[in-house]
């Protein structure tokens, strides 16, 4: 009886196997860090963000775009490794990225789909900061 309550929590777990990475539903704030992988030990932090787009409630010649900098650092079996990726939501180029992004980091291959950069810019606003924006990420582990 123990071998078959033991095989069924076996599959359980295999079964409830994420590929996503868990992250809170409000995105991912300024400078914060989450965790992609345990073992090994890999982190992404939301580490910069140029925001170009033209505002609410005006007419703007070029549609502009959200540029955000990810700082990706981790361990290997070579030491630790850090490697900045940019990701752009808007009229983007090779320089500034796409709003996807497929990356093997540490050992292990993600894809990052960028759906948002928050807030979006509003006319006559001199109170936005970098501090007050939050990204919302797509993290899947391949």
């Amino acid at each position: 009886m123990k071998k078959y309550v033991f095989v069924l929590f076996a599959a359980m777990a295999v079964a409830c196997k994420s590929t996503g990475v868990d992250k809170k539903d409000e995105g991912i704030k300024y400078k914060e860090t989450v965790v992609l992988n345990g073992v090994p030990t890999a982190t992404l932090t939301f580490f910069d963000v140029e925001d170009s787009r033209c505002p609410e409630g005006l007419t703007c010649i070029w549609g502009g775009r959200a540029v955000v900098d990810l700082l990706l650092s981790g361990v290997t079996t070579e030491g630790g490794v850090k490697e900045h990726v940019k990701m752009c939501i808007g009229t983007c180029d090779a320089k500034t990225g796409s709003d996807s992004l497929e990356k093997t980091f540490a050992g292990e291959k993600y894809k990052f789909v960028l759906t948002a950069v928050n807030p979006y810019p509003k006319f006559g606003d001199s109170t936005r900061t970098k501090e007050k924006y939050s990204i919302q990420l797509k993290i899947e582990k391949k």
